[in-house]
């Protein structure tokens, strides 16, 4: 029997992958040695994974590319900011743990008895535990002394730290197994270790958890992002949380649909195996109107209802920054008509008096377009002279509209931008002509060309930076996120004399094209030229 699940908006689902994997609650049956997850993770495609989802994160485990839960844990464990800002012969510790674990630097064993302690680590000391271990084995701590080295360590307390080291170098002198000067180093090793190691035991079970997201990422990639997506309000910029969540299922070939008002879900949904925007998911639409419309919806059929009963049964009764919100986020593009239109007639409506709506409301079945219901006004017994003009007037701004009512993509692209956090219905690039460009941001990470790329795309962000090294050290460099309809790509890097020649070009929403070559890491562009877009 298939399984169902409950998703937490109150809609039932099958979760199977496209292998046919039914979804197994109990996580002590899950694989942990699942290459479809551990290939999810190397790529760096671990938005939404936990303790990995930032940039940082996305970028350290592309680097190191973890093969198991030990690996996991480490890149967990260097991810922090005492790893990284901890610098040894020129590089931080989580270099220097990454390029060992890739071969690209040598395991120095600086002594037999750390080679067991030191070994899942590539020699380097990144757990609070193998400095415990270490003291036992070399200084013959017992378990209590070395819970008190942890402490000093936790704690980063130099004065604990004197009282343990003079124990160690007393231990050490006793057991014999290191010379004067080895157990010095060693415990200037560990000494310096308290800035950034970190408690294994924490560290693993993040790891298991990181895994765990990156499992269900990778096989239930629907609902793992239709549930991220709902909880994305309790970020900090909640909407900026929703767009690169966005981007990055277009980037696994899952599309995210605008909000659909007869689908009356409060938040993101995963219905008949599509995602669905919520209705509070729309700038402008509180919890107070997504009440009011279930109120309205038990007595008119949205899955029915034309564009006339919608206008005058449903928006007529909530207010019109939501009235609005809702047409201009697409929850109504089921309908026939354009976004353009749709707002144009609302506006229209909003000129009539509450009578004049409450005469109309009553008589909705027989009208089919908004000028006969305007008619049928105007026929009205008591209606002034100045109504009637106002009426009339209406019915000439229907006739002869003072722009065009068609969609243009780039104002769609500018309303759900701006109401929902991402553009989806269609991008600003469906304006421009970017027919000169052979690469997507999708295919640039798995494309085998590594030369004379041509990227077209919206700029998302711009970090401009200084050189440290080079011929003229402290020139402006820029590295750039590009959008496109298929996703993102973080590193379009102008090296100075690219950044002085197209510095005009770079400025957020413009749309350029770049030309250039793939990165080092294969995942991003060191461009050579740039060139603006044009309509």
């Amino acid at each position: 029997m298939t399984k169902k699940y409950l998703y937490p908006c109150g809609c039932s689902f099958e979760l199977n992958d496209n292998n046919g994997l039914i979804f197994d609650p109990d996580i002590n049956s899950i694989n942990l040695d699942c290459s479809r997850t551990w290939n999810l993770i190397s790529d760096g495609n671990t938005k939404g994974c936990f303790q990995l989802e930032s940039r940082l994160g996305r970028s350290i485990a592309k680097k190191l590319k973890p093969e198991n839960v030990e690996q996991l844990s480490a890149l967990i464990a260097v991810l922090r900011p005492g790893s990284l800002e901890a610098i040894r012969d020129g590089k931080s510790v989580t270099n220097h743990y990454i390029d060992k674990k890739n071969g690209q630097e040598t395991l120095d064993n600086f002594h037999p008895a750390l080679e067991p302690i030191l070994n899942s680590t590539y020699g380097e000391m990144i757990y609070q535990e193998q400095a415990m271990e270490i003291a036992k084995v070399v200084a013959g701590f017992n378990l209590r002394e070395a819970d008190m080295l942890r402490k000093a360590i936790g704690k980063k307390k130099p004065e604990e730290m004197a009282k343990v080291k003079s124990k160690f170098l007393e231990g050490s002198s006793k057991l014999g197994i290191l010379s004067t000067n080895e157990a010095e180093q060693v415990f200037g090793w560990i000494e310096k270790s308290q800035r950034y190691s970190f408690n294994k035991s924490h560290s693993v079970s993040y790891a298991i958890n990181a895994y765990l997201s990156a499992y269900a990422k990778a096989h239930f990639s629907k609902i793992f992002f239709a549930s991220y997506l709902r909880f994305a309000k309790d970020k900090i910029d909640p909407q900026a949380e929703i767009k690169e969540l966005v981007q990055n299922a277009n980037e696994m070939d899952i599309t995210v649909h605008t909000p659909d008002i007869r689908n009356l879900n409060e938040f993101f949904i995963l219905k008949n195996d599509k995602i669905y925007f919520g209705l509070t998911d729309i700038k402008g639409v509180g919890k107070s109107v997504f009440d009011k419309l279930k109120g309205i919806s038990l007595n008119v059929k949205f899955d029915s209802s034309n564009w006339l009963q919608f206008l005058f049964l449903v928006l007529n009764r909530i207010n019109s920054t939501a009235a609005k919100a809702l047409i201009q986020s697409g929850a109504l593009s089921f309908i026939p008509i354009t976004r353009s239109k749709m707002l144009y007639e609302y506006n229209l409506v909003s000129t009539l008096t509450a009578k004049e709506i409450e005469h109309i409301c009553n008589n909705l079945t027989k009208f089919s377009t908004l000028k006969e219901c305007l008619n049928f006004v105007m026929g009205l017994p008591r209606v002034n002279k100045n109504r009637q003009n106002s009426i009339r007037d209406s019915l000439y701004a229907l006739d002869f509209p003072p722009h065009s009512l068609d969609d243009s993509p780039e104002w769609i692209a500018d309303c759900e931008d701006a109401l929902l956090g991402c553009s989806i219905t269609c991008s600003k690039l469906d304006m421009y002509d970017i027919s000169m460009t052979n690469i997507t941001c999708r295919e640039l990470k798995n494309t085998s060309m590594k030369d004379s790329l041509i990227l077209g795309g919206e700029i998302d962000n711009i970090n401009i930076v200084k050189t440290k090294s080079g011929k003229n050290p402290g020139q402006e460099m820029a590295f750039v996120t590009m959008t496109d309809q298929t996703g993102c790509v973080d590193s379009i890097v102008f090296f100075p004399e690219q950044y002085k020649t197209f510095k005009n070009l770079l400025f957020l929403g413009n749309i350029i094209i770049v030309k250039g070559s793939k990165s080092k890491n294969g995942d991003g562009i060191i461009v050579e030229k740039g060139y603006i877009a044009k309509t």
